[in-house]
This record gives structure tokens, sequence and C-alpha cells, in this order.
């Protein structure tokens, strides 16, 4: 099993002006999807996830998830 979460509640998921209230979609789904490709070329590039996991980090920096093997 391979488990992915992403927590899409701060800034880097909102829309450009950065209003939380005013969530775009456009913002959301750019950034996970710019979060998916990172996740997919680590693993083409075949980086360990283990089964601890790996931090997923928002283009802001911020943790924002996890990736892992496991159960």
């Amino acid at each position: 099993m391979f488990t992915l979460t992403i927590k899409t509640d701060n800034a880097a998921f909102d829309t450009e002006g950065g209003n939380a209230d005013r969530q775009a979609p456009a913002g959301r789904n750019a950034e996970v999807a710019r979060i998916l490709r990172e996740v997919a070329t680590a693993l083409d590039d075949g980086r360990d996830f283990g089964t601890t996991g790996r931090t997923i980090l928002d283009s802001n920096g911020n943790t924002v998830g996890r990736a892992r093997f496991g159960r």
C-alpha cells in the first residue's frame, strides 16, 4: 500500500491573493498537482519512501503531509 496525505488548509492552496475565505479550486488544484508531480518524480528517481515515509512540503516550504509505503 502507498499512502499520500496532503493537508490543504494553508496559504499555498489559496487564491493568488492568499484569502482563505475565497479559496479557488484552481489554486488548490495547481498546488496538489505540483506536489503529485514531485512525489512521482521522487518515485521515478528511486528515492526511498520506506514505511516511515517522507515529509510533503507545499510551495512555501511548510509541511503539509506525508507519503509512505506500508499497511
